[in-house]
């Protein structure tokens, strides 16, 4: 019969104890733990359940001694607080808990100083992959600060290394679901009201915007392109009213950003016309800010989780080396709301 371990027993539960209680081997409990198919099925459940009913939790950092893993992952960022960081480490740790996996964080705020410190300390606890990750932009980032040592890794919302698989939005594609949209909901004279021209996805949302139009039978007149020095509503609004003053018969506006969205329905707002009725408006993000204007924006979603969760994939895939470095563009969705015809 098996043995009934004392639930008043003050130390903790160990192997042994689970062995006895379930009447087998700790051989056996030790190839059920760490997933040993050579194991009969009924043997397996009863440890399973007792492992369940006293709680036992196996000894990571030992195991991890004798596997040559820790199981964990760790994120390296420039900047925690980036307005998409946070859907991108949900991401990722869905990913890693998915294969019992745990994440580490890490804040360099963009030093280089930090992060070396930083690396060295997730190296001397022998993470198993890292991923470097932006908090606010696409963009080239420099070589890790610290030599690695083997340790894989990869690059999300970031790009380095060719050799490194890396994860990106689809901005392009993005551009391309704006333009499509607004050509199905009836709009004929459409603006463009883009981010800053220094980064990355303003010229490839203009890329994919300009190409899906001309595809469509609409090629862009770029006198309806407008460059706004920074993300800003402020900044929407004003160059809003600037296109209005030019172009009274302009019907539709896409923005590369959520923020500069709203700046553009206020200024539409003011003139006392109707969205959508007089002017349509698509915004870029999906930030938790569209859907609370009125009419709730239209907008292109960043697939950040998604983008978050693959990165956690491919950081696992490295440790088996199952797979080829490669460029991942994780496409972007249309989030069809009321200031779009059709809404």
């Amino acid at each position: 019969m098996p043995e009934q371990l004392s639930a008043a027993a003050p130390r903790r539960v160990t192997l042994k104890d689970v062995a006895r209680a379930s009447g087998v081997t700790a051989s056996t409990v030790s190839k059920v733990v760490n997933g040993r198919r050579d194991v009969g099925p009924e043997a397996r459940q009863r440890v399973l359940d007792t492992i369940d009913r006293l709680g036992f939790h196996p000894n990571s950092v030992a195991r991890g001694l004798r596997m040559q893993r820790s199981d964990t992952l760790a994120i390296v960022t420039d900047d925690l607080e980036g307005i998409f960081t946070n859907a991108m480490m949900r991401g990722v740790e869905d990913a890693a808990s998915s294969a019992g996996f745990g994440v580490f964080l890490c804040n360099s705020y963009g030093d280089r100083d930090r992060e070396q410190l930083q690396l060295q300390r997730l190296l001397d606890k022998r993470v198993d992959a890292l991923i470097f990750m932006s908090g606010n932009r696409v963009g080239r980032r420099p070589e890790p600060a610290l030599p690695l040592q083997g340790t894989p890794y990869v690059y999300l919302y970031e790009y380095g290394d060719a050799q490194v698989s890396t994860v990106l939005p689809d901005d392009v594609g993005g551009g391309a679901l704006a333009a499509t949209h607004l050509v199905d909901a009836g709009a004929s004279r459409i603006a463009f009201i883009n981010g800053p021209r220094e980064w990355e996805a303003t010229a490839d949302r203009l890329h994919g915007f300009t190409r899906e139009l001309t595809a469509l039978g609409h090629p862009f007149d770029r006198s309806l392109l407008r460059w706004s020095p920074s993300w800003n509503a402020e900044d929407g609004y004003f160059l809003a009213n600037e296109l209005m003053d030019i172009v009274p018969d302009l019907d539709a506006i896409f923005c590369g950003s959520d923020d500069l969205a709203t700046g553009a329905m206020a200024a539409v707002h003011d003139r006392g016309l109707s969205i959508p009725d007089d002017v349509q408006i698509v915004g870029f993000d999906d930030r938790s800010l569209a859907e609370h204007q009125r009419p709730p924006l239209t907008t292109i979603a960043l697939p950040l989780h998604q983008m978050g969760h693959l990165a956690g994939e491919q950081a696992l895939a490295s440790l088996e080396r199952t797979t080829a470095p490669a460029v991942f563009r994780v496409p972007c969705e249309l989030v069809v709301r009321k200031s779009t015809r059709g809404g």
